[in-house]
């Protein structure tokens, strides 16, 4: 086993059973040990079974509401994707501005906001699975159009997508 402080690495099964209901406890957690037993991270958040990214921001998200004196029931209700997209901007005169405006937005419309684009009240997510021809035949329209390639998938590809769809027949019209 990693490391050498064994009193975080015993993770509580409460924290690997329940992480949906209690992440904020999780968050604290994950804080903690990236504080006090660094090297020990990686193997603690394989334990909890949470991908890095997650572990990541739910501890980002305790770094930015833990001391703040906001209720927790409030946090829980906001969700931890919502308090994850706020926390880079949150400090101590913009804290209830920011939890506001995560309250009254979808998770979608606030990280528009955060960056500063318009929200579309029409607009809508779309979601597709794809199967690997199909992702294939994707990633290729996804060059060609524009959009730019990012380890984690493509940056700009609605507007990719778009020019895409103005190329084809007049079907579209």
């Amino acid at each position: 086993m990693p490391g050498t402080n064994a009193k975080l690495l015993q993770v509580p099964d409460m924290l690997i059973d329940m992480i949906g209901s209690h992440f904020l406890e999780t968050a604290r957690y994950l804080r903690e040990i990236q504080d006090d037993a660094p090297e020990n991270f990686a193997y603690v958040v394989e334990q909890l079974k949470l991908g890095k990214r997650k572990a990541y921001a739910l501890a980002k998200i305790d770094r930015s509401f833990h001391d703040r004196g906001v209720d927790r029931e409030r946090l829980r209700a906001i969700g931890w994707t919502k308090l994850w997209l706020v926390s880079p901007f949150v400090g101590d005169d913009n804290v209830e501005a920011m939890l506001q405006l995560a309250e009254a937005t979808t998770a979608t419309e606030l990280k528009l906001i955060l960056q500063g684009q318009e929200v579309d009240p029409e607009g809508k997510v779309i979601v597709l699975y794809l199967r690997r021809d199909d992702l294939a035949i994707f990633n290729k329209v996804m060059a060609v159009y524009g959009a730019i390639k990012h380890p984690r998938g493509w940056l700009d590809k609605e507007e990719a997508i778009i020019r895409a769809m103005r190329d084809l027949p007049k079907i579209v019209e």
